[in-house]
């Protein structure tokens, strides 16, 4: 079979197991682990039902009919896929990159896919260092004709320009989605959270908002007749407006900062959950946070979650990261000196001119060395970074940005270096 002038290598169904087994060991940094890197592969009918694909390169495959119930795809590339009749029910998608893909029938019903990106494919360039550029692909507008996308999280996903024309959004939270230029043709929005959307030139005849939240003013900018639709079509193309930087929404800059008196406590309960291995205590959850400007500096977070957490300015130089669980999270010009970083997830977080001098990112032995976890930095934002003596040893930066970095110091033994965007440091 071949298609976009590529050769489809089909894989058994016990042939995908066993690249998912070793996906997971890859992830927990256990030995004999890969990434599973399965791009314009022919997995159609197959089942990844439950598994754990964080971060795998799926871009081009054909996942027709597939079952993903229940799978976990976070950051994983699904650029241009084929995901026709795919049950993806309850899976998981954050900031999944399903730009131009086709998932046209396909059930997504309540799923969480909070920032994934289904926009245009075509209108994004896919030339830059890392990412996939295939000569006759060009998937072009994502499309989500009659999907089913019920009960689903889609706060703040982006599918500008996409295709959904009847696709089922009830009762979906599409809170400060991006729908502008979308073809949402009688698409069902019962019951649907449009609040902050983005509907500036969608096509919404048809559409049924019956019990919807939104906004007024931004249905206004949006297409309802036969005659705004012909007005549309005469006007000069615009062009698409600016990607907004992340964690730069308007919710995000509002929120207000945690006081202090309230994170010292949530420490102490962390303390005591660490020291009771979980019988007492509360984990620290810092996920969507505003800490900006914190004083963290030598705090114990270790296994603390702080998923796109606002650390902007933050001092946590010293602190204790182990296994902590930060991806996405905004630590721009934070201090991180001579932090313990082992083992962290910090994919698609944004470092920009934060201070690493001196930190451990290399790989967390634990079960009395059985197992090793390695610091990931998937897609992370390193720009201008002070990387000093960084031990980077083993850390996994597939398609990080690490221009103007001063690396001479730095350790990068054995570190996954993937489409890493290194610049003339």
């Amino acid at each position: 079979m071949a298609q976009d002038g590529k050769s489809r290598i089909r894989l058994t169904q016990d042939q995908l197991d066993r690249v998912c087994e070793r996906h997971v060991r890859f992830a927990e940094g256990r030995p004999n682990g890969a990434r599973a890197n399965l791009p314009f592969f022919d997995l159609s009918g197959l089942s990844l039902a439950g598994r754990n694909l964080t971060g795998a390169h799926l871009a081009g495959a054909i996942l027709r009919d597939a079952d993903l119930r229940g799978t976990i795809l976070d950051h994983a590339d699904l650029y241009g896929a084929d995901l026709r009749g795919a049950d993806l029910s309850e899976a998981r998608l954050f900031r999944t990159d399903m730009r131009g893909a086709n998932v046209r029938g396909a059930r997504l019903d309540g799923a969480t896919m909070v920032e994934v990106d289904l926009r245009d494919g075509s209108m994004v360039n896919r030339n830059s260092a890392g990412e996939l550029k295939v000569v006759g692909f060009d998937p072009g507008p994502a499309d989500m004709a009659s999907a089913r996308l019920t009960n689903a999280d889609m706060a703040r996903a982006k599918l500008s320009g996409s295709f959904a024309r009847a696709a089922d959004f009830t009762n979906t939270r599409l809170a400060g989605a991006r729908l502008d230029r979308t073809d949402l043709r009688d698409a069902n929005f019962s019951g649907a959270d449009l609040r902050g959307a983005d509907l500036n030139g969608s096509d919404l005849r048809g559409a049924i908002l019956d019990g919807a939240s939104l906004d007024a003013a931004g249905l206004d900018r949006a297409i309802r007749t036969d005659e705004q639709a012909k007005a549309a079509r005469q006007a000069p193309p615009q062009a698409p407006a600016p990607e907004p930087e992340p964690v730069e929404t308007a919710a995000a800059a509002e929120l207000p900062a945690l006081p202090a008196e309230q994170l010292d406590g949530m420490l102490r309960q962390h303390m005591i959950w660490l020291g009771t291995s979980g019988k007492q205590g509360c984990q620290l959850d810092l996920t969507g946070l505003n800490l900006e400007g914190a004083d963290l500096a030598g705090k114990i977070l270790t296994l603390a979650k702080g998923t796109g957490a606002r650390l902007r300015h933050a001092r946590l130089n010293g602190a204790q990261l182990q296994a902590a669980q930060f991806d996405g999270a905004d630590l721009r010009s934070a201090d991180l000196r001579s932090a313990d970083l082992r083992g962290v997830k910090l994919d698609r977080a944004i470092l920009i001119d934060s201070r690493l001098d001196g930190a451990n990112l290399g790989m967390l032995l634990v079960s009395a060395g059985a197992k090793v976890m390695r610091a990931s930095l998937v897609r992370a934002r390193l720009a201008g970074a002070s990387l000093a003596q960084t031990n980077l040893k083993g850390s996994d930066l597939t398609l990080a940005d690490l221009t103007g970095c001063d690396r001479s110091s730095a350790v990068l033994e054995g570190a996954i270096l993937e489409g890493t965007r290194l610049g003339g440091a």
